[in-house]
């Protein structure tokens, strides 16, 4: 989602800006902007579409140079995606300089107010409020002002403020919304992501909630809103430069379908052992009584696709309920909390803001609360009580990947050491279960191999079509969930996930002659209901494409094509065939003439609710 950088230095902070922005391009959005200052005026450029048109903005309209500045990408929340809705904002006196990720959820009552007293409003955007109370609560100086307004904000937000009347400073903000500062030699920067940082320095601190980040020329200085000093620990950044690299490839989606193999092995690493599984992380967590009756797993899209494997697995393995909600929902919509609750919440960006909310209504209830996500110190690693990092490296395509492998490697170590610890009625199937995931990295690499090519030229059938199904059982109805996900997002497809059983009670009136389905059948114990299934569709002449493992000529035999993948433990088949539908959304995408990176209207960090 949107994107904010900030610096300050003796550079160009034009060329500084455009290039931390371009580092940021991954989280998606639609439109640019930044404002420099030269010690004595402000100026702003802006511009609707990629980072590209605001460079070619700024080559007919030059800006005046400056060594400091803020510069925002924005995805539209409040307000259509254009110029005067794009970031940065003033308000109608030239006085002050907002770039804002998050939402300002009362700023109807406070533009309402603003109004009454004679300001004028320009944009759609709920982030104009902020100038204008900063001009109208103006004590004259730049510190003060912004903590006599910061208290009239309510939402979550990360801001980066610059004043006409004190133009070598800018103050940057974070309240449930992430904002880091950077160091750098004689210079500071300001990003919403470590990404946009790489180029600049290693050593970082993320704003917390309550403080106020002040970048001058003279140096940082990090206080409470209430004017105390902070002095900031100082983080090292894990990830490098190279991690972001295309090494070759086209497209980061396929960098990253490609990359499953490592990650695996990564969020496997230190964990599963020859004896186990040891999650060092859940140590002071296992060491207590495990006297959970309800587990609650909470997450939204891609990773809530990953709970939903999660949850049969651990039903399985458990003599507990498991309970799979979207965050969205969960916050005002969900059963009894309380201490006997455990609740899973799953972000790869870790900052997900439904998804905290989710966190902070589970917390609030006095539920235990473990985050896997893929970012160990973003705001939901932070506020949960244990947190597992899958370990994944960066993921800069929006539809993610191998977060969604990793994240289900993750929930089935977790089922694991909870049976263990719970001497759960599956325990007996946990060392057939450990014995393939060691071997679940090869298998995924095996599968990569066999599958690519095969996949591509199927995908060329996509290229006409408007619509395509999906159908399967149990863990293969999950993951025709996330097949469908995939589809929608990259290819621009209008496909449908359904239960192979539910077709014949409504929706086999859309299947009409040559329409596309993909049936998916890796679990044995459904495979003879599955074919039942395949065989009322083909009635309806329906192209089938048949996913299955290989020696099963069952399915072969009635369907149009049939794509063959490596037999694994039936719990580990849903990361298997995944790998063949995150190459068709892809190949679909791409054949389509599509940004399979950039799906249009999406982002990868979704920062408001």
């Amino acid at each position: 989602m949107s994107g904010i950088v900030g610096y300050i230095g003796n550079a160009s902070a034009e060329s500084v800006l455009l290039d931390c922005l371009t580092h940021l391009d991954y989280r998606g959005y639609d439109s640019a902007g930044i404002a420099i200052s030269d010690y004595e005026n402000i100026e702003i450029r802006k511009e609707t579409g990629r980072i590209e048109d605001l460079i070619a903005l700024l080559e007919m309209e030059p800006i005046k140079a400056g060594h400091l500045g803020i510069g925002h990408t924005r995805w539209a929340s409040h307000g259509s995606p254009t110029i005067s809705n794009a970031h940065p904002l003033c308000d109608d006196q030239g006085q002050f300089f907002v770039v804002h990720n998050g939402i300002i959820e009362n700023y109807r009552q406070l533009k309402n107010a603003l109004i009454e007293q004679g300001h004028q409003f320009s944009t759609d955007t709920d982030t104009e409020v902020i100038p204008h109370l900063l001009v109208q609560y103006d004590t004259g100086n730049f510190e003060e002002t912004v903590r006599k307004v910061l208290p009239l904000l309510k939402g979550s937000f990360a801001l980066a403020i610059m004043s006409k009347n004190q133009p070598d400073t800018i103050i940057g903000i974070s309240q449930e919304n992430p904002l880091i500062i950077g160091f750098g030699q004689k210079e500071a920067f300001l990003s919403s992501d470590i990404s946009a940082l790489l180029s600049y320095t290693k050593e970082i601190y993320p704003i917390k909630n309550g403080e106020i980040a002040v970048l001058k020329t003279d140096g940082i200085k990090v206080q409470t809103i209430q004017g105390e000093t902070i002095h900031p620990e100082k983080k090292i950044i894990e990830w490098t430069e190279d991690d972001f690299s295309l090494h070759g490839y086209e497209h980061y989606m396929l960098k990253e379908i490609m990359e499953q193999p490592r990650a695996i092995k990564n969020t496997l690493e230190g964990r599963l052992t020859g004896e186990g599984v040891k999650i060092f992380e859940l140590e002071a967590f296992l060491n207590k009584v495990f006297d959970y009756r309800k587990i609650d797993i909470v997450a939204n899209g891609t990773s809530h696709h990953s709970g939903m494997i999660g949850k049969k697995v651990m039903e399985t393995l458990l003599d507990i309920p498991v309970e799979v909600s979207i965050s969205s929902e969960f916050r005002y919509e969900h059963g009894p909390l309380n201490e006997k609750n455990l609740v899973i919440v799953i972000s790869q960006s870790g900052e997900t803001a439904d998804t905290l909310s989710a966190l902070k209504e589970a917390k609030l209830h006095g539920c235990t609360t473990i985050a896997i996500t893929n970012k160990r110190r973003s705001n939901i690693a932070r506020k949960a009580d244990y947190t597992i990092c899958t370990n994944a490296g960066p993921e800069l395509a929006v539809p993610a990947t191998k977060a969604y492998t990793t994240q289900i490697i993750a929930l089935y170590l977790l089922a694991i050491v909870l049976t263990e610890k719970s001497n759960g009625h599956g325990k007996d199937r946990i060392p057939e279960m450990l014995k393939e995931l060691h071997q679940l990295p090869e298998e995924v690499e095996k599968t990569l191999i066999m599958t690519q090519d095969a996949i591509d030229q199927f995908a060329q059938v996509t290229e006409d079509q408007d619509s395509l199904f999906l159908i399967g059982r149990g863990l293969d109805y999950v993951l025709a969930l996330e097949g469908a996900l995939k589809l929608q997002e990259v290819a621009y497809l209008h496909a449908d996930a359904y239960a192979a059983g539910e077709m014949k009670h409504g929706t086999m009136a859309l299947i009409t002659p040559g329409v596309p389905v993909i049936a998916l059948s890796t679990q044995k114990h459904l495979r003879d209901k599955t074919i039942s299934n395949i065989k009322e569709i083909k009635a309806r002449d329906a192209f089938v494409v048949g996913v299955t493992t290989i020696g099963d000529d069952d399915v072969g035999e009635i369907v149009d094509e049939v794509m063959y993948i490596p037999e694994v433990h039936p719990f580990l088949m849903p990361i298997i065939a995944a790998i063949p539908l995150q190459l068709l959304a892809y190949y679909a995408g791409t054949v389509r003439g599509y940004n399979v990176d950039r799906p249009r209207n999406l982002a990868k960090s979704l920062t408001v609710e």
